[in-house]
């Protein structure tokens, strides 16, 4: 059995299959339609009361909320640029292989 005969084959039983699926489709008549009374809604039954809040509580949380900010930026910049692995910018990678400065110690597969 060569190519030819094998994909025709596949095709065959493709078709005889996607065939048999219309078919019992067809002859399977219409589905029942679903009962209009079940109707797929979501409903939460909280009762939420607003409560105003005070101008200095609203300073207050701003002021927590820039310091949180300023300290995740601290931590941010305390953290060396180059992770330990030798990583670069892509930039400095193709200047560092005009410079021909790479050397390779293991095979580079593609």
């Amino acid at each position: 059995m060569n190519w030819l005969h094998f994909f025709i084959w596949v095709s065959g039983i493709y078709l005889l299959y996607y065939l048999a699926v219309i078919l019992m489709d067809l002859a399977g008549g219409r589905r029942a339609a679903a009962a209009e009374s079940s109707v797929h809604q979501l409903t939460f039954a909280e009762n939420v009361v607003p409560a105003q809040m005070s101008a200095t509580a609203i300073a207050e949380a701003n002021t927590d909320n820039k310091t949180r900010i300023d300290d995740a930026v601290r931590q941010r910049k305390q953290e060396p640029e180059m992770i330990g692995s030798g990583g670069v910018v892509i930039d400095n990678l193709f200047k560092l292989c005009k410079q021909e400065a790479i050397i390779y110690t293991r095979s580079v597969s593609f």
